[in-house]
């Protein structure tokens, strides 16, 4: 049997609590890559079993991948399990067990043949829809007639949808109930952590439009596939990774993924496509070859993102762009399973997706707007509901900020070469040249002076200052900015600093240290002041 981590039994230690203080309501457990989600969903089932012998337990996840897994954790966590599978793609249709591991396409319309369920657990939650005309809640719908008294625990890594809102905001789920995060894992050792290198190739996205949380892939794959392009980052990845034995590459469409690994193998590596169009035994053969070093690199197709592990990989590239922070951490994800001999995974973006979401560490859901004077709030550290009037979360005790903040000068990473774990120390950047602009204040607020502070032709850092707001905390802000790098009085309005820039001096240097997706400038070293005009 396994010997459970300390975390480990923390989380379940949090959900029984939870239970125990919550009468009704569906909570999630989040816990990232690593954590062990097949372990814990294993242990909650040994647990419970043992604990109620009479009850019935149905775990369901949506690939068969998943199925295998998690059924692999049970046996391993309680040998001799009292458990069937119900799935189609697995081909088995074992019913009448305490325990039953299904996939939702098998078991979504077929209730009437499972009998009482009292204890339902869904694994990858956040590909559970808010709407009701769904599988997932078809089948929760239709068990709650027969069975009135179930729960539901949903299991994620990222308790939040496509777009970044949190699940317990709209639908099935009403609280996180426990959460184990990647900064903490990566503390104790227990994920990879991703490295970075340069890349000069870059596939732009600026004129690419956006469906729902991402981007059209019609028009992605126009911007990706290009044969330069192709060519030029394949190039950059068999330099830059020539070190690294395992490499998963994303591509956009199955054409994409194969005009990738045409020119792969041009270069010399032993490579395979993976896509939903790969017949199941062909998929298999190739994961399998790939994980007995039968081939170097898989460009796969939105299909190796859950349900794939291989702890060895050591590089991801992403030649594939996106916008949706859950994809953007479970492709992360693949790369930081821990393996003996391996140190890290190289991190290669050819898109600008690391710049946009930040830190894959610090992504976090968000709070969706409630219209009007509503009588609660979100938290933003864990999305439970709180009072409107609350000064702490009653869930996990995160302060809420006052009520009129005042507006921070907020500093943007824009770099190409964004850092895709949040670094622990600042950096020193040398600054080239700093331009300055108008910036339009947007819903009636006032415009800012923008500063971009270059290195070579990369924006390492922006700041937004406050000229044209009125007297008071913000404003003072700006003109001891003004007076940091001018001996003249500051201007009156960001119309005037643009016409006073050149007396502004500039940083040889600057320290900076990234928060998501800003970054605080943490130190300058000045080069002499410029003459007045």
């Amino acid at each position: 049997m396994l010997t459970l981590r300390p975390y480990q039994n923390r989380v379940l230690t949090d959900l029984w609590a939870w239970f125990e203080h919550h009468g009704d309501g569906d909570p999630i457990v989040e816990a990232c890559v690593g954590a062990g989600k097949s372990v814990l969903i294993a242990e909650v089932c040994r647990r419970v079993i043992e604990a109620e012998p009479a009850a019935r337990i149905l775990m369901v996840v949506h690939v068969k991948e998943l199925i295998e897994q998690n059924l692999a954790k049970l046996l391993q966590v309680w040998p001799g399990a009292p458990v069937g599978v119900y799935s189609a793609s697995v081909g088995q249709r074992q019913l009448g067990r305490a325990i039953t591991y299904a996939t939702i396409g098998s078991v979504a319309k077929r209730v009437h043949e499972l009998g009482q369920v009292d204890l339902l657990l869904i694994d990858e939650c956040h590909l559970v829809s808010p709407s009701e005309a769904t599988m997932y809640r078809t089948l929760i719908d239709s068990l709650r007639r027969w069975c009135p008294a179930l729960r539901v625990v949903g299991w994620t890594g990222t308790a939040f949808r496509g777009d970044g809102v949190w699940l317990t905001q709209q639908g099935l789920f009403s609280h996180v109930a426990a959460r184990v995060t990647m900064a903490e894992l990566l503390e104790g050792g227990y994920l990879a952590p991703l490295t970075t290198a340069p890349t000069e190739t870059r596939i732009a996205t600026d004129e690419v439009g956006t469906s729902g949380a991402d981007y059209v892939v019609s028009a992605l794959a126009r911007a990706s596939d290009k044969a330069e392009l192709v060519a030029a980052a394949c190039a950059e990845l068999v330099r830059l990774a020539a070190d690294r034995k395992k490499w998963l590459v994303f591509a956009v469409t199955v054409e994409h993924a194969q005009h990738v690994c045409d020119e792969l193998r041009r270069l010399g590596v032993p490579c395979a496509v993976v896509s939903a169009r790969t017949p199941p035994a062909e998929r298999a053969a190739t994961i399998s070859a790939f994980r007995r070093d039968g081939l170097r690199a898989i460009v796969n197709v939105a299909v190796l993102t859950t349900g794939f592990d291989v702890p060895e990989l050591d590089c991801i590239a992403l030649l594939r762009a996106t916008m949706s922070p859950v994809l953007y951490v479970q492709i992360a994800g693949r790369g930081m399973r821990t393996a003996p001999g391996k140190t890290d995974c190289l991190w290669l973006d050819f898109t600008d997706t690391t710049g946009r979401l930040g830190p894959v560490d610090q992504v976090k859901g968000r709070a969706k707007p409630v219209p009007g004077d509503a009588p609660f709030k979100y938290c933003s550290e864990c999305s439970s509901t709180n009072a409107a009037s609350a000064a702490l979360c009653s869930s996990c005790g995160h302060a809420f900020p006052p009520p009129k903040e005042p507006e921070r000068v907020k500093h943007l990473a824009r770099t190409s070469q964004a850092d895709v774990l949040t670094p622990t120390e600042p950096r020193w950047h040398s600054i080239t040249r700093v331009s300055y602009g108008q910036h339009e204040g947007r819903d009636g607020k006032p415009d800012t002076l923008r500063v971009s502070y270059f290195s070579g032709y990369r924006v390492v850092a922006m700041e937004w200052v406050c000229f044209d707001h009125p007297p008071g905390w913000v404003r003072s802000k700006a003109q001891a900015w003004w007076n940091a790098r001018s001996s003249n009085s500051a201007p009156a309005s960001v119309a005037e600093a643009l016409e006073r820039a050149a007396e502004l001096r500039e940083p040889g240097r600057i320290q900076i240290l990234p928060r998501g997706k800003y970054v605080d400038i943490v130190n300058f070293e000045w080069v002499p002041a410029k003459e007045a005009a």
